[in-house]
């Protein structure tokens, strides 16, 4: 549960940097040129993985998929820029520009073909793309692809099932799994700081030479291996290259700073991150190419740190004592990559930029917690992660505090003092309700997950938004059924029509199925059963889709760098993709509008079935209407009690609607074997769904943004945070074992009412 604090300054700060003003800004020079560098930069297209990826599959015609897809992702690697750019101290970039995005066109080809000629010029995330690029992407590249990608793919399976109105009509949506495969990950941090890629090389290496031939495992194991060896040598020479670029720009420096600063760069890139770390910028570097390298070989967000000061401690501490660090100079490393990760924007449609847009990718950075014994496990890079934004003032990574009864006051403080700035860090979880979801994490609704106690202590951590997660023991994509729970509570009172007043494909048509005419619910428990009826339809619906993606990633949409960084996969000779993690999570249901559908169905119940102050048949009548002419009526539905004030006449059924919603989720087996997990939808999907969705009987009018999160309806919430909080404490929060997100945004004016 996230909770956001607001002040007047730092609504002043926000507002100055949107403008542009305070662009360079950090604890040193260096920062903050590094920051106006990138501020400098509009979002740039970079076809360098594209061009990649079209070459080797255009050379490997008829070899197996998983063989063209390993070649693919080595071929990228080494094909990466060797750019090294003055102030910096660590090296490589996953474009040729500063703030560019290398993304997927074997599964973006079918969209970007269409929204190439408006990427420039379009309302949501423009992209820069210069004449060249742009002319090879129309002339050869998107042509090659477009026929090719998982949506088209998916949509074969599809085109003769009827059952996909909900999907194309804003109530059951997938479009964001068909786009973003490598998503929602935390990899081996851990491990691959202190070993390097080198581990897994020699690993790989033993693994191929220990096959039987005779084995009919062998087969598919053969091609697993060799294409992990190639990747793997990949990283390797893109490691030789980055240093000898450095030497280069060290020969060719003038200042005897910078200098020394460039040769130190060129022999750090000979250890790391092939080697293992022998130093806390070591450790630095090798995180960051981690990332990147994760960012250019998926398509999808959410590439996470995980508990970063958990693994980087050692080094800072031994370094400390050595003498040749100290924390200002840690604390300046640790901006640097806040400005880098936020230089790796996110790709995607004009349609899904809509709901996801701001180009920001959720990159997660965690601190404090607990350690593997249960005791408090913050340090002092706990203090310097949480200083550091301060600072560099960037939207990523999402800084958070993992709270628990032990959490020092010193850090809290610290915490809050971020929270003051007004620029949505941290968000403040807590650990009882992260490890209670971690438990039963793809487990079902009476399982548990394959974790074990000392996994979830050490390696527990939220990924991207909200979504639990574990160091190198766990993948899927945690974002991907999206289920528009107040579009199913207005379709149980319009018995599945979508209102001819909204801007819905659909409109004034049959969307989901007929639950029941208004007139034929004589009682508000009639009534009820349809809304839950409509809400597993939206779900059964999701699912069958989701496991057709599934199988379609397993088969064809492979990824070997997030293998080689998940515990056991290379034992198993399995890709990510098809089964290789520890605990396999995803696809999963993430529920929208959960306010507006709980003030739905309280408004229905009080104004209809208590007062008798209308019928279902006027209600529905008015939301067809969006509301013209049935404006006294929309004040009486808005007058019934709300979610957020700790009514327990709005509450009750928030909390039997949160149950329903996980029970209709966890009971669903996915493709690779477990179970699919509830979570709360995150960012501003309310304001893309709501656009598609007709007038609400809770008086919200056709178009405007549906609730916010888990949170309250806007302005519903009437009786302060305190009672909010009370309202949001009546949820089973660990049933939502993908996650759930709370946004309280708390006016000065209401602290000081309530101190």
């Amino acid at each position: 549960m996230a909770v956001h604090t607001n002040a007047t300054a730092g609504a002043a700060l926000g507002n100055e940097l949107r403008a542009g003003t305070v662009a360079q800004v950090g604890s040193t020079k260096r920062i903050q040129a590094l920051n106006g560098m990138l501020h400098a930069n509009r979002p740039n297209v970079d076809i360098t993985r594209a061009r990649a990826y079209t070459k080797i599959y255009k050379q490997t015609e008829g070899m197996p998929s998983l063989m063209r897809r390993y070649k693919a992702s080595a071929e990228v690697y080494r094909t990466l820029s060797d750019n090294v750019y003055d102030h910096e101290q660590l090296v490589g970039w996953p474009t040729q520009k500063i703030r560019g995005a290398n993304f997927a066109i074997e599964l973006h080809a079918h969209w970007l073909a269409e929204d190439l000629p408006n990427l420039r010029e379009r309302t949501y995330d423009p992209f820069d793309i210069t004449d060249e690029d742009y002319r090879e992407l129309e002339e050869e590249l998107l042509p090659y692809w477009k026929d090719k990608t998982m949506a088209v793919q998916w949509g074969h399976y599809v085109s003769q099932r009827e059952w996909n109105r909900g999907q194309f009509g804003g109530v059951s949506d997938v479009s964001n799994y068909l786009c973003a495969n490598g998503s929602h990950f935390i990899p081996a941090w851990t491990d691959v700081i202190q070993h390097g890629f080198v581990k897994y090389y020699e690993k790989a290496q033993r693994l191929l030479e220990a096959l039987d031939p005779n084995d009919p495992e062998s087969i598919d194991k053969r091609i697993f291996y060799t294409g992990i060896l190639e990747v793997l040598e990949a990283i390797r020479d893109w490691g030789e290259r980055l240093s000898a670029a450095c030497a280069r720009r060290a020969r060719e420096e003038k200042d005897p700073v910078r200098k020394q600063e460039l040769e130190n760069m060129a022999a750090m890139m000979k250890r790391v991150p092939w080697g293992p770390a022998t130093s806390f910028h070591d450790a630095c570097e090798t995180a960051w190419a981690v990332c990147f390298f994760l960012f250019v070989e998926g398509a999808g967000p959410s590439i996470t740190w995980g508990r970063f000061d958990q693994y980087m401690y050692p080094y800072y501490k031994e370094d400390i004592e050595k003498g040749s660090l100290t924390p200002e100079k840690a604390m300046e490393l640790i901006e640097e990559l806040y400005v880098r990760v936020t230089s790796n924007v996110w790709f995607q449609s004009t349609q899904m930029a809509y709901i996801f847009g701001g180009y920001y990718r959720y990159p997660h950075l965690d601190v404090g917690g607990l350690d593997e014994n249960g005791r408090d496990a913050s340090n002092e890079l706990s203090y310097l992660c949480l200083r550091a934004m301060r600072y560099a003032k960037t939207t990523s990574p999402a800084v958070s505090l993992l709270l628990h009864q032990k959490t020092p006051d010193s850090l809290l403080y610290e915490a809050c003092e971020l929270a003051a700035e007004g620029m949505g860090h941290p968000s403040f979880f807590n650990c009882e309700g992260l490890y209670s979801m971690l438990e039963h994490r793809a487990g079902g609704l009476e399982g548990y997950s394959h974790y074990t106690r000392k996994d979830i202590l050490k390696f527990g951590s939220p990924i991207g938004c909200v979504e639990p997660g574990a160091e190198g023991l766990q993948y899927g994509h945690t974002d991907s059924g999206i289920i528009n729970v107040a579009g199913a509570a207005l379709m149980a009172v319009t018995n599945g029509v979508m209102p001819e007043e909204s801007d819905n494909m659909f409109a004034g048509k049959l969307l989901t199925f007929e639950s029941g005419a208004p007139g034929s619910f004589q009682t508000f428990e009639a009534f009820y059963d349809a809304v839950k009826a409509q809400i597993k339809y939206a779900i059964d619906e999701a699912h069958a889709n989701l496991l057709i993606c599934e199988k379609l990633l397993a088969e064809q949409f492979n990824l070997p760098t997030f293998t080689v960084l998940l515990e056991g996969a290379l034992e198993k000779g399995k890709d990510a993709t098809a089964g290789g993690a520890k605990v396999n999570v995803g696809p999963t249901m993430n529920m929208c509008g959960f306010g507006t559908m709980v003030d739905s169905v309280a408004a229905i119940k009080k104004v209809v079935f208590e007062d008798r102050a209308a019928t279902l048949e006027e209600v529905c009548a008015a939301c067809m209407q969006n509301f013209v002419g049935y404006e006294d009526l929309r004040t009486k539905l808005q007058a019934a009690p709300k979610y957020g004030n700790d009514d327990d006449f709005a509450d009750a059924i928030a909390a039997d609607l949160w149950k329903w919603f996980s029970t209709c989720t966890m009971r669903l087996k996915m493709y690779r074997g477990h179970y699919c997990d509830a979570a709360v939808q995150m960012v501003q999907s309310n304001v893309g769904y709501g656009a598609m969705t007709g007038a609400t009987p809770n008086g919200r009018l056709a178009g405007m943004p549906l609730s916010d999160t888990m949170s309250a309806t806007q302005q519903a919430d009437t009786h302060g945070p305190t009672a909010a909080a009370r309202s949001y404490g009546k949820l089973d929060f660990p049933a939502y074992t993908n996650g759930t997100l709370l946004n309280m945004w708390i006016s000065q004016s209401e602290l000081i009412e309530q101190s």
